[in-house]
């Protein structure tokens, strides 16, 4: 198995989730190079079972952005929500600010040269994911309310979330719920 970069997820809330996580299949590749990531890094590290717990705890019901966040969602074998989704490597309004063309799949370092004014991924000894998750949502926030404007006005109203069982729960302390027979009144 190739070593993938360590999962970075930013989502809307701005909380960043940066561990090193243990890959379930044995690592023959640890791309070092891109992911700056050798082999002490995963000794201490999460399994990805533990990790996948956490990091799908925080996506629930989020807004998750991040730059071709189709690949970190492919690693943890997620789907997330497209209309949940905010993905900066297709986004037309950053594209045209950039001089890029506007169906093109601009990388991350191309954006934050021309939009930024900001040099990232640079060096041998591979990318920051820190750094690159906040210049997603860097990137992200240039755009924020005329993007959100938009896919507001083309995708279909949202359901609600079900409302959670545990705050739904108190309800059944009432004592319509009880037997008859173990009611205040008839003891």
């Amino acid at each position: 198995m190739e070593m993938e970069e360590e999962i970075v997820v930013v989502v809307a809330t701005v909380q960043t989730y940066d561990r090193y996580v243990r890959p379930p299949e044995p690592v023959v590749d640890y791309r070092t190079r891109w992911s700056g990531v050798t082999r002490r890094h995963l000794k201490g590290a999460i399994p990805f079972r533990a990790a996948r717990a956490e990091i799908l705890k925080i996506l629930k019901d989020k807004i998750v952005v991040g730059h071709a966040i189709h690949n970190d969602f492919q690693a943890l074998k997620y789907f997330h929500p497209k209309e949940r989704t905010r993905d900066t490597s297709c986004i037309p309004l950053l594209n045209q600010k950039a001089g890029i063309p506007v169906k093109a799949n601009a990388s991350l370092k191309s954006l934050a040269k021309h939009l930024l004014h900001k040099n990232i991924q640079v060096g041998c000894k591979g990318h920051s994911s820190v750094e690159d998750a906040q210049t997603t949502m860097e990137l992200y926030r240039l755009v924020e309310v005329e993007w959100e404007e938009e896919l507001a006005s083309s995708l279909p109203p949202r359901p609600p979330s079900p409302p959670s069982p545990v705050a739904d729960s108190a309800q059944y302390m009432d004592d319509r719920y009880w037997p008859a027979d173990l009611n205040v009144d008839n003891l």
